[in-house]
């Protein structure tokens, strides 16, 4: 409905009226259509803030799964403890590692390292190995590990002190690069 400026015209100000109405109808048309597209963009803008935002809370969940998967500490369950019914024998327990993975284990057999097998197109695989080991028992340990410092480390056999094995190739799994390190929970010695 048009504004009407109430008024008692003169000749000619009658025109002038009805140009001021009809610029004043044109402002008020200009304004709703202003209010009703900013009104528009104002909601497409929170839905999409809220679509990022879900988004967001869906991507952070799933990082916080994979740091959580990357941080579990897999008990290995392939260790052997003796079995005295076997005249003396003490049987092997092979130790098989899985790549890109943290192992802990408390030996209590003689036991083997067993490297896993590796995907080709894995160029650079990483793990961490950290066990106890009884004085009375051994590991024996592959013999495609390059040691750092050339030499295999002296395994601290005490059942007491955590040895840590590094381990990390960039051949597939032909050829391991080996570090090792200890840490003596009683004296708190590394």
């Amino acid at each position: 409905m048009p504004y009407i400026i109430p008024h008692t015209f003169k000749a000619g100000e009658k025109a002038i009226a009805e140009q001021v109405n009809t610029n004043f109808n044109y402002v008020k048309q200009s304004l709703e259509q202003l209010n009703n597209t900013l009104g528009n963009k104002i909601d497409t803008t929170e839905s999409t803030i809220n679509t990022k935002i879900e988004s967001l809370e869906t991507t952070t969940q799933e990082i916080g799964g994979k740091i959580e998967d990357r941080d579990t500490i897999v008990k290995l369950g392939t260790i052997v403890p003796p079995d005295p019914q076997e005249d003396g024998q003490v049987p092997t327990a092979d130790i098989s590692l899985s790549a890109d993975r943290i192992h802990t284990a408390a030996i209590l057999a003689n036991s083997q390292l067993v490297m896993p097998s590796v995907d080709v197109e894995d160029k650079v695989v990483n793990i961490m190995f950290e066990f106890t080991i009884g004085s009375t028992y051994t590991l024996s340990l592959p013999l495609n590990i390059k040691w750092v410092g050339a030499d295999a480390p002296e395994i601290i056999a005490d059942g007491v002190t955590i040895n840590r094995f590094y381990f990390d190739t960039t051949t597939s799994g032909t050829n391991w690069c080996g570090y090792f390190s200890f840490h003596n929970t009683i004296n708190s010695e590394e």
